[in-house]
């Protein structure tokens, strides 16, 4: 049996892995909760690809000073490694699960200049 894979094989190989991986995308904000400094983000659809679900409960960056808005851009960019344990009560520290750039691991970036054609 030959170990070796073909130049096809690693590029199909190549393509299903980074259509899994998740490091960063734009999106829309849906809707802002100020207590929770969370967000809801739309990632727009890109054509040929899986439409995202709806991302809820991304932690905004760093608290902002200002009022976040529907429509607004945001950068969400997925953690290497789970959130959970980080944003848990005081005390637990080491990740719950062995996921790794999951869009349930997000944190919003807010506050960019939309596109129009979003």
């Amino acid at each position: 049996m030959n170990a070796y894979l073909t130049p096809e094989e690693r590029e199909g190989l190549k393509k299903e892995i980074f259509s899994s991986l998740h490091c960063a995308l734009p999106g829309i904000v849906e809707s802002y909760d100020p207590e929770k400094q969370t967000v809801s983000v739309r990632i727009p659809e890109r054509e040929g690809s899986t439409p995202f679900p709806l991302l809820t409960d991304v932690p905004v960056f760093m608290p902002v000073p200002f009022e976040v808005t529907p429509r607004e851009m945001a950068l969400v960019v997925f953690s290497d490694l789970e959130t959970e344990s980080l944003l848990a009560p005081a005390g637990e520290e080491s990740p719950r699960s062995l996921r790794r750039h999951s869009l349930s691991d997000g944190f919003a970036f807010v506050g960019w200049r939309i596109c129009p054609n979003l």
